[in-house]
């Protein structure tokens, strides 16, 4: 009888999947009509596995520029994130401002209340 390739500790040999097959089973997650499990059993693979090709090769949600493939376009994506996170502080600062200025209790002119 043959027996099945192992190495030394009994455990099967892994197996390795080239970028257009990860690619391409990452595609059928993206469809909607099954869910990564799902789609990770009828191939044959481990679920989280699935889940790890998602992260490098699905696109980013609520990003709509594809990722970087040359080193202008990451300096360049570099520098527009770069101008968001100022924006966003710029907007946490005015929001904190605005907070502890509607929180403030006023000092003087207004009638205490008699409780």
């Amino acid at each position: 009888m043959n027996k099945p390739e192992q190495n030394g500790t009994g455990a099967k040999p892994r197996r390795q999947y080239d970028e257009t097959y990860k690619r391409h089973a990452v595609d059928l997650t993206l469809r909607g009509d099954r869910t990564v499990k799902a789609v990770a059993r009828e191939l044959g693979i481990a679920a989280w596995a699935l889940y790890d090709w998602r992260k490098l090769y699905a696109g980013r949600p609520g990003y709509n520029r594809p990722a970087p493939r040359t080193l202008e376009e990451a300096e360049e994506e570099i520098a527009d994130l770069r101008a968001d996170v100022v924006r966003m502080r710029e907007r946490e600062t005015a929001l904190k401002k605005s907070l502890g200025i509607l929180s403030e209790t006023p000092a003087s002119g207004m009638p205490r209340s008699r409780r």
